[in-house]
């Protein structure tokens, strides 16, 4: 066969490959491995039998080439035909025996570049070590080796940040704590055009900052600023990104603005309505707004197009969940997990599935079960604190909490839940220091989600007799939340220890107004 017609004939495979054709290209690409016997042609027709899903073909054809065990990308392509049959201890074997330190820095025996592929090389392609350290991530988490998962997906991020499947896996399963994350991304080495990239991984893994990073980088990206624009024109166009707006959108859940944040994910889910980062948190969204009907519709569409998806099931849970049918609940959480184990949300509904009507045990075991395989989420830990302090059990309450704060210093949540288990434990000051600190953690400007701290931290404040200090936060709790009973219960009390009947007598009578008219309400 000419060396023209071969060419011809190369190209017309790719154009297969890109239009989906997979037979088509299958037949072609193994009549030029046949005419030249080369190896990167013998690779083209292996990739066309792994896209077309003959995985078996596909590995017995490179498995029969001699170059298999001399060049890495030839055992990449064995090692995702593997991969897709499951075989996960076959598929570590065939990436090789290469070890990965505790920082994530690989030690690579004796790996072959790949010297064989020039024709079908790429300007800009993502390295090949890269690719191979996250199919080991990957090849140990399916073999529930989660440590080593951990540490070989951080060495692929570190082999070349533009592996993103690897720092998605580190971030969407919790396997880093914050400051972790942080280091992380420190350590990654951008070159200045790629300056967007590093924006986008900030936002994607800081989400309770002190200032929202979200906001903080799109204002650096609008000032006009012309070295900067000219050095990316990614930098431009940042502001409508749907990943990002989904930053922003989680970022407000977790400030407790969930308007704002219902706001966002519904106009988002406008503009792409299968986005299933943005669907995730517009369910949580709904959950805390109470809006059953927006539940209803979301998980009827999501188990239609995606049956075979955690978040389908999780989103059923999440609408009877809403409407108080917690054993339907538990049972489409439960559903969730058994379709995909890796999924923290599913869990952790379980675990208040089973919270709400106290059961304690089932409860402890879901909440467990997430902080096992998910070591960087710290709320299962803390509920299991919570938990904890539902059964005045409240040493280990505090033990478990102070593991979520050691996990997610950032939290406001943790530190209100320190503050309360030290209410109970009569450490008025303790209490007191912990209510302050969730004030100072608070991410944004306060709102209402943060009037029982204000009560809890006045209620503190009046046991250790700081009577006006207990009135400022009564005061600015009613701010927050107008028809707070607990605060004017709180305000009357203490004016009465202060003496001045007047006010106390005023207050009793606001908070006996307002239960006489919730009645009505």
């Amino acid at each position: 066969m000419k060396e023209e017609e071969v060419e011809r004939l190369r190209g017309l495979v790719r154009d297969c490959l890109s239009k989906h054709l997979y037979s088509s290209a299958i037949f072609f690409a193994e009549k030029v491995a046949a005419a030249t016997s080369d190896p990167a042609d013998i690779y083209m027709q292996a990739q066309a039998l792994f896209l077309g899903r003959q995985y078996r073909r596909a590995l017995h054809l490179l498995n029969s080439s001699s170059i298999v065990l001399r060049d890495l990308r030839f055992r990449y392509l064995a090692a995702k035909c593997l991969e897709e049959l499951k075989e996960w201890h076959q598929c570590l074997t065939m990436l090789g025996d290469a070890k990965v330190d505790e920082h994530g820095n690989v030690n690579n025996p004796k790996d072959c570049s790949p010297m064989y592929l020039d024709k079908d090389g790429e300007d800009h392609e993502i390295n090949i070590i890269a690719a191979v350290c996250y199919l080991r991530g990957k090849a140990y988490e399916a073999l529930e080796n989660r440590i080593q998962a951990r540490l070989w997906y951080i060495a692929a991020v570190k082999s070349d940040p533009f592996c993103y499947e690897a720092l998605e896996s580190l971030v969407d399963k919790y396997m880093l704590t914050c400051e972790e994350e942080s280091s992380l991304l420190s350590s990654l080495q951008f070159v200045k055009e790629d300056g967007w990239l590093s924006t986008i991984y900030s936002c994607l893994v800081k989400k309770h900052d002190k200032e929202n990073v979200v906001e903080a980088k799109l204002r650096d990206i609008e000032r006009d600023n012309p070295c900067t624009t000219s050095s990316s024109p990614f930098m431009l166009v940042l502001k409508d990104n749907a990943d990002l707006l989904a930053c922003n959108a989680e970022y407000y859940y977790q400030c407790g603005e969930y308007h704002k944040c219902f706001e966002f994910t519904s106009l988002l889910l406008t503009k792409d309505p299968f986005h299933m980062k943005c669907t995730l948190v517009h369910l949580a969204a709904a959950m805390e707004l109470g809006h059953s009907n927006d539940l209803y519709l979301l998980a009827c569409n999501l188990i239609k197009d995606h049956p075979q998806k955690a978040i389908s099931w999780f989103a059923i849970g999440c609408y009877y969940f809403s409407i108080k049918k917690y054993d339907q609940a538990r049972k489409h959480f439960s559903k969730a997990t058994s379709v995909d184990a890796t999924f923290p949300p599913a869990w952790i509904g379980s675990g208040n599935a089973y919270a709400v009507q106290e059961e304690t045990d089932q409860a402890m075991l879901a909440y467990r079960t997430a902080a096992r395989l998910f070591p960087g989420c710290h709320l299962a830990t803390l509920y299991i604190g919570m938990e904890y302090m539902r059964t005045h059990n409240f040493k280990l309450a505090e033990q478990f909490i102070l593991q979520a704060r050691a996990i997610c210093p950032s939290d406001p949540l943790v530190y209100n839940e320190l503050g309360v288990v030290a209410y109970h434990m009569k450490e008025y000051l303790k209490a007191v220091q912990w209510f302050e600190m969730t004030l100072v953690n608070v991410a944004s400007s306060m709102n209402e989600m943060w009037e029982p701290t204000l009560v809890n931290l006045a209620h503190a404040q009046r046991k250790l007799k700081m009577y006006h200090k207990a009135v400022s936060s009564y005061e600015k709790a009613l701010v927050l939340s107008t028809r707070s009973l607990s605060a004017f219960a709180g305000l009357a009390y203490t004016y009465h220890l202060m003496d001045n009947l007047d006010a106390a007598v005023t207050y009793y009578h606001k908070k006996i107004f307002y239960i006489k008219l919730s009645f009505f309400l």
